[in-house]
């Protein structure tokens, strides 16, 4: 028995008019084309950016345009400039964050890296077998959690 199917008996195919055959045909040719125009767009994307990084003017924040020659029209939008837009963040250097509390003393440290509990399953398996937890204390702490995936199967 494959993991597609259960113990029970499975009901009766939907008759050849169920209209929710039609929906999921178009569910799974909309999947289908999804998927080939992202793959498609992030390609375009890419070369569009390169273009512009490589012949693109900046301006004063270091975002890059190239100026298109006449409007482009798609849609109600009407494209005149392509943007490669500079974005920046802060972000920790863990490793600079780690040598220079370190050497500010421990108790920077301890302050900036406190420490985080986590939950280690296989040891309240452990525990459990040492006596220190029960079967009524691990089924509260080990629940089912139930989910369900939609996917259109082809065997």
């Amino acid at each position: 028995m494959s993991d597609e199917q259960d113990s029970t008996e499975a009901p009766p195919k939907p008759s050849q008019f169920d209209p929710v055959i039609v929906t999921f045909r178009e569910w799974a040719i909309l999947k289908s084309q999804q998927t080939a125009l992202t793959s498609r767009m992030n390609k375009l994307r890419d070369q569009v950016a390169q273009a512009v990084q490589q012949r693109g003017y900046a301006d004063h924040n270091g975002s890059q345009f190239i100026d298109l020659p006449f409007p482009i029209p798609v849609g109600e939008t009407e494209y005149v400039r392509i943007k490669r837009e500079r974005r920046v963040s802060i972000v920790a250097d863990l490793e600079a964050a780690e040598r220079v509390t370190r050497a500010r003393g421990t108790q920077v440290y301890q302050r900036a890296f406190p420490p985080v509990p986590t939950l280690d399953a296989d040891e309240l398996y452990v525990l459990l077998q040492e006596g220190l937890l029960t079967e009524e204390d691990m089924d509260q702490i080990m629940v089912q959690k139930e989910t369900f995936a939609f996917r259109g199967l082809t065997s």
